[in-house]
């Protein structure tokens, strides 16, 4: 049986544990913080329930779907109503529906006619060299115009990531849209075809979003039961080192455990101080030096008489050319209203990012009245709230800006130079919980590979 360490139980580290047990294997894992789980948490008090970090999970790839069902969660998942389709960009102060079809497209305010012209211009837009370091922003002002990337990507990628577009590699950001012009010269032609090959294989559009009844970290808790003393949380490694055919993992404590293989799924900022005792492993530093930002989340309870905007969406976002002090802000309880009390309603607002790294540092009183403040100037939220919970995510979402891929390359060197040494996690798998959880199988049956 292979022993098997793996560095990190956030979300790619918990699938990937649980992978390695399914196949035979004994995982241990090492985890850092007092708890697992990473950016997934769930808060319930007093008749609501909260997430902290993510809110909903898109329909992951099937073999992790699998995996989830086996822990037992098939019965567990719930999915939000067709208001999750809708959501709002704030134009001018006032939140506009997002167009997602051409009628809304012809209509919207968010754009000039000048701005809907030349967006329905990319089809005949020349195809670009393949350039693995063109930004997002570039990508959007190439492809589709000036309007539609200070008024749709801008927002899109600082409330997904905290990212600044003039910095986020589209590559990373957006890989299916740089695929679509590369492969088939123009993005909507490409996404037209997407679609149309999706509905022929009869899957879901768009992947489909769904949660757990007590939220997202049902899956964690379920992913952690299932472990048990497999899971060592509070336990720090500092230092892997090669042992014959496997390595030693050192933990904070003096604890020395040897293993066959290690599957890292920590933070890439792990690495500053995480040593690796071998060839090349002074290199693997690069991964600290990659940009991260840091979110923080505000979540707000209110009597629904309190709210005048209709909350008809899934939330809402904010171009960086409209001043807010927020990045954006979801509406959960219209997306799941079981989750809190009668006649009452949840809004979450999120702020910082690369937009606004100095509000990770605020203290708490100040981000709630600048988060209050925004919300009724945009939603029309009045009076104190009846519930408020607060969490900060530091250097939380990596951003893959100019240098990425020769930050990762150590990695990757290490990976195909060692047998049994893998890496994982949102700096090379993508910053969705889906990307991570895949990244995390992966991971786990690459290194099974290596060790029957």
């Amino acid at each position: 049986m292979a022993r098997i360490a793996i560095v990190g139980a956030g979300a790619a580290g918990l699938v990937a544990a649980r992978r390695l047990q399914e196949l035979g294997a004994e995982p241990l894992l090492f985890e850092a913080a007092p708890r697992v789980g990473g950016s997934i948490e769930t808060v319930r008090r007093d008749g609501w329930l909260a997430e902290a970090g993510p809110n909903t999970i898109m329909e992951p790839d099937r073999d992790v779907r699998a995996l989830l069902d086996r822990a037992g969660l098939a019965d567990r998942i719930v999915h939000p109503g067709d208001a999750v389709r809708r959501r709002y960009i704030v134009h001018d102060g006032v939140p506009q529906v997002l167009p997602l079809s051409p009628g809304d497209l012809v209509a919207t305010p968010i754009l000039s006619v000048a701005g809907r012209l030349r967006m329905l211009k990319e089809p005949f837009v020349a195809k670009g060299r393949d350039d693995p370091e063109e930004t997002v922003d570039a990508f959007a002002r190439r492809r589709f115009g000036d309007e539609v990337a200070s008024r749709l990507f801008d927002p899109l990628v600082a409330g997904t990531s905290g990212a600044d577009p003039t910095q986020l590699l589209a590559r990373f950001a957006f890989p299916k849209l740089v695929e679509y012009e590369q492969r088939g010269g123009s993005v909507l032609k490409g996404a037209v075809r997407s679609r149309s090959q999706a509905r022929r294989r009869g899957e879901v559009l768009g992947g489909g979003l769904w949660s757990c009844r007590l939220g997202l970290e049902e899956i964690t808790a379920r992913l952690a039961m299932m472990l048990g003393a497999q899971v060592r949380s509070g336990v720090a490694v500092v230092r892997v080192a090669a042992r014959g055919g496997g390595y030693t993992v050192q933990t904070a404590d003096g604890t020395s455990t040897d293993v066959d293989g290690v599957v890292f799924a920590c933070p890439a900022t792990a690495f500053a101080t995480l040593a690796l005792d071998l060839p090349g492993g002074e290199a693997i530093r690069s991964l600290a030096t990659i940009p991260h930002s840091s979110l923080v989340t505000v979540s707000l309870g209110y009597p629904r008489e309190r709210v005048a905007h209709p909350l008809d969406g899934s939330g809402l976002l904010a171009p960086s050319c409209e001043r807010r002090r927020i990045l954006g802000a979801l509406f959960p309880s219209t997306l799941f209203p079981e989750r809190v009390p009668v006649n009452h309603v949840l809004l979450t607002a999120f702020a910082g990012g690369m937009r606004q790294p100095q509000v990770a540092e605020m203290a708490d009183a100040t981000v709630v009245e600048m988060a209050r403040a925004e919300l009724g100037d945009l939603l029309g939220v009045t009076r104190e709230p009846a519930f408020c919970e607060v969490r900060r995510w530091r250097a939380a979402l990596p951003i893959a800006t100019s240098g990425h891929a020769a930050r990762i390359a150590p990695a990757e060197a290490l990976e195909a130079d060692r047998s049994g040494l893998l890496f994982t996690g949102a700096w090379r798998a993508g910053l969705a919980v889906h990307e991570v959880m895949l990244g995390g199988l992966r991971a786990a049956e690459r290194i099974i590979a290596a060790h029957p």
